[in-house]
């Protein structure tokens, strides 16, 4: 086991990769603090900041029709290139702002770039590992993504959120994010499919991995974009508040462990523990809002459950598919995402402003609920 997660971890390739994932994940963690403040200090309210991350995840479902073509013509390096100045350069300029409409056409570009850099990223991962050690491998990247989204509010609450300097780092973080690939410029050893994967295709294929990666990001794009807005609600400061995101992330050494169990238990089994957990984690959050370190801990433990459903349907999801149609079925799969979290973070943001803080706990108990209602739907119809 220890072998196999040194092998993993620092071959050249990966190990650079892997880099990459969590320079560029720091930076995403410092923005879920540093947006929602800036735009609160501008007067947004609750529903217009869940419309704002709603606009971004528009720009990610809007890129997945056309990453497979972009990509498979410029070429993958020169993709992550363009989408990390691009992005560095609009973290940069976002801390002044000017009106609303700015803002969602900012984060609507930050969007496609997103896509963009995750996608090809990730495609790249799954290129360079077998399907027996994908688990493993998956369950490294997930839990440096965690770390470094973990980080990003730490940055924030040492230099401020409302201070220029947390927006410098974040730019330079996604700018670090593509120079660590740099060493790896003349390794890419894998053809990309440019033929799009429809979302019928997608479902046919698998409707649990479908539905899975719905809910996940319906849920945990409401705690990363809507956590801020949250702990203000209840009376805590941006930067506490902040904390939360970086508790839940802090549980992302458990998607390593996550990675071997796979390796013994049926993905299926340990999506549907996973979002068991959430929903009786976030029941337990809404009856328990005045207890700060309660709410930390449940953070954590809610943080423990969605790496059981995060590692096994990327896991699921890959193992789906040839290598040449990683970077189209990786498309799709982030289009489903994208759609859950489209819903998510603006009915999250609708639910806090017309039911205030509880709206937030009860938003995310219904993402696990619906999930658990399809599975059950499903496997009677199954039979």
């Amino acid at each position: 086991m220890v072998q196999n997660l040194k092998n993993l971890l620092f071959i050249r390739e990966t190990k650079f990769i892997y880099l990459s994932f969590f320079c560029f994940a720091s930076a995403i963690g410092a923005n879920l603090v540093t947006f929602p403040t800036l735009l609160k200090k501008n007067h947004i309210d609750p529903s217009q900041i869940g419309l704002a991350f709603g606009v971004e995840m528009f720009g990610m479902a809007l890129m997945s029709f056309f990453i497979s073509r972009f990509v498979g013509k410029i070429g993958i390096f020169k993709a992550i290139k363009y989408a990390s100045i691009t992005y560095s350069f609009l973290i940069l300029i976002s801390f002044f702002y000017f009106s609303y409409y700015w803002w969602l056409l900012l984060v609507f570009i930050l969007g496609c770039c997103w896509l963009i850099m995750a996608i090809t990223r990730i495609s790249w991962l799954n290129n360079l590992v077998t399907s027996e050690d994908r688990g493993v491998a998956l369950g490294i990247f997930s839990a440096l993504i965690s770390l470094g989204v973990a980080f990003g509010p730490v940055l924030v609450k040492i230099f401020g959120a409302e201070s220029y300097f947390s927006f410098l780092c974040a730019s330079l973080l996604a700018l670090c994010a593509f120079l660590a690939l740099i060493p790896l410029r003349k390794n890419i050893n894998f053809t990309i499919n440019n033929q799009r994967i429809s979302l019928k295709e997608f479902y046919k294929k698998n409707p649990n991995s479908f539905w899975s990666r719905f809910f996940l990001d319906f849920t945990t794009y409401v705690i990363t974009s809507l956590s801020v807005v949250f702990g203000t609600s209840i009376g805590l400061s941006p930067e506490l508040s902040g904390l939360f995101i970086t508790t839940y992330m802090a549980s992302g050494f458990f998607d390593i462990i996550v990675g071997f169990i796979l390796k013994k238990v049926p993905a299926k089994k340990l999506i549907n523990i996973g979002f068991l957990g959430c929903l009786y984690c976030f029941l337990l959050v809404s009856l328990y809002q005045k207890s700060y370190a309660l709410l930390i801990l449940l953070f954590f433990i809610f943080g423990l459950f969605i790496a059981c459903i995060y590692v096994s349907v990327f896991k699921m999801m890959n193992d789906d598919y040839k290598s040449e149609e990683l970077v189209s079925a990786n498309a799709t799969f982030q289009f489903v995402g994208t759609c859950g979290a489209l819903f998510g973070t603006v009915i999250g943001g609708l639910m806090i402003k017309y039911f205030g803080a509880q709206g937030f706990p009860i938003i995310i108990c219904f993402g696990a609920l619906f999930y658990l209602t399809f599975l059950v739907i499903y496997e009677k119809t199954k039979k």
